[in-house]
């Protein structure tokens, strides 16, 4: 039988074959996978970084396919590999300079994979106690690791810092108000308000839309000089909110913002809440990976104060998208937050906690491995010097573009860059330039008030070579406008 009637002819086969096929055609189709991502992995330093299809193109591969008739699987893989290799921003390029979107190692991509083949079910530990348990390894880790004593420390994986976010202020509000499970917000004394700042990552304000407490509650409070979550205003807001009635109930810091990689004072947070009787977290979904650095751990002094702390592995831990966390010191308040009964779950197994009677999702994916996988493997010792390489890149990145005439205006000491052009160009034009060039992709913000550039190592492929390429297209980029 000659490939192209091995492989159509096992849609002719059984049920089972056609979306199982035997283990020949399987290892085929699975070569033929593994060389097309050889090959892309070989061209990534000279490739596009941004989209070179444009709308029309995409739409013109994916027409061809009605569902109505079956294909060649080569055929659907070429053009799935097309519309990847040409249809998206590759953040897994070294010369990715954006947001916090890392390249993904190649241990979380075999965890992405077992995954899917061996397709656990999360909600219930019954059902998976391998899986429960070793998402329960990761986050007593990174509980302890961030000063949490082990018999506190709780929590759940996510799919990203919005969710473990959303998860945290509906933990603080069961806290604060225990009958907001039951009654929702109708029975509250004064409206309940939280606390973040201006600088914050601002799904906060879609998470209380959701929780039923509207846009309304949210207090942005402005950033000092330094970018940092003002806490003079803080407590300000808090007192004015108290003396008009208001129920203040949780405070957010950020370790290491989106925008500039600012962190919070972490400490003198703490204190605060400490005073009013808040519920304190730290979304530290990037910035928190450095809890795994000895060097520089320093800098999230404070963090073992809170009562949760938001992790996105997928953001500096070189993890798939979908890798978030959610860890706790406060006992059983998960379960005080979300535990439900059902006449069609299993019972509960001995003590030990059903995921879903313990966080928002229900049935879910195994996110936990493609944290574990590597970090087994690499162990603590090799993520420590991922994050110290980019962190020592960042500093390099910094010493290039004051070399080159670029003014770096954020005090950060992660390896986040925003910079202006000392000649006084426009962000705007420089930036479109870059992106036209379309060998390296980097964004724009706005930081203390002026619109700047901001690059960010994100990749465990990126070099100082690639650094000094990227400052050769940035000072071109600017003669050029």
């Amino acid at each position: 039988m000659n490939e192209s009637n091995k492989i159509n002819g096992f849609i002719k086969n059984s049920v089972e074959d056609s979306f199982f096929p035997n283990v020949d055609l399987r290892e085929e189709i699975i070569s033929y996978v593994n060389e097309s991502i050889n090959e892309r992995i070989s061209n990534l330093d000279y490739a596009p970084v941004s989209p070179i299809l444009s709308k029309h193109d995409i739409i013109e591969i994916i027409s061809k396919y009605d569902f109505n008739k079956n294909n060649h699987p080569q055929d659907v893989l070429n053009d799935v590999f097309d519309l990847l290799n040409n249809g998206i921003v590759h953040v897994t390029s070294p010369n990715y300079f954006g947001l916090f979107n890392p390249t993904s190692s190649f241990w979380g991509g075999i965890a992405e994979f077992i995954t899917s083949i061996y397709n656990p079910q999360m909600a219930a530990w019954s059902h998976a106690p391998a899986c429960v348990e070793i998402e329960n390894k990761i986050i007593n880790y990174f509980g302890i690791t961030a000063g949490y004593r082990s018999e506190e420390t709780n929590g759940i994986f996510t799919y990203g810092g919005s969710e473990a976010n959303f998860t945290a202020l509906i933990c603080a509000l069961v806290k604060k108000f225990p009958d907001y499970t039951i009654t929702g917000l109708s029975k509250i004394n004064g409206n309940p308000v939280f606390y973040v700042s201006s600088d914050s990552h601002l799904a906060w304000l879609k998470i209380a839309v959701q929780s039923g407490l509207g846009k309304s509650a949210v207090r942005l409070i402005m950033v000092d000089k330094n970018g940092k979550f003002d806490v003079k205003k803080l407590r300000e807001a808090i007192e004015k909110d108290k003396i008009s009635g208001k129920q203040p109930f949780f405070v957010s810091a950020t370790a290491g913002t989106t925008n500039a990689g600012i962190i919070d004072p972490l400490d003198d947070i703490a204190d605060i809440c400490k005073e009013y009787d808040l519920y304190y977290h730290v979304d530290a979904a990037w910035a928190g990976a450095i809890l795994l650095s000895d060097t520089y751990k320093h800098l999230l002094k404070g963090i073992e104060h809170s009562d949760s702390i938001t992790l996105d592995a997928h953001k500096w831990l070189a993890a798939p998208m979908g890798t978030g966390m959610f860890i706790s010191s406060c006992p059983g308040i998960l379960s005080k937050s979300f535990a439900v009964s059902t006449n069609y779950m299993p019972d509960k197994y001995e003590d030990n906690l059903d995921p879903y009677a313990s966080s928002v999702q229900w049935s879910r994916k195994f996110n936990g491995l493609k944290l574990f996988i590597p970090m087994a493997i690499l162990g603590h010792t090799g993520f420590r010097n991922m994050i110290e390489q980019h962190i020592d890149l960042g500093i390099y990145l910094k010493q290039r573009l004051i070399e080159n005439r670029w003014e770096v205006i954020n005090p950060s000491d992660l390896p986040i860059a925003c910079f202006i052009d000392s000649d006084g160009h426009m962000t705007e034009n420089i930036l479109a330039a870059v992106l036209e060039d379309n060998s390296h992709w980097l964004s724009m913000t706005h930081y203390a008030g002026v619109k700047a550039l901001r690059a960010c190592i994100t990749s465990f492929r990126t070099t100082k070579a690639d650094i000094d390429k990227l400052i050769s297209c940035l000072n071109k980029s600017r003669e050029m406008r």
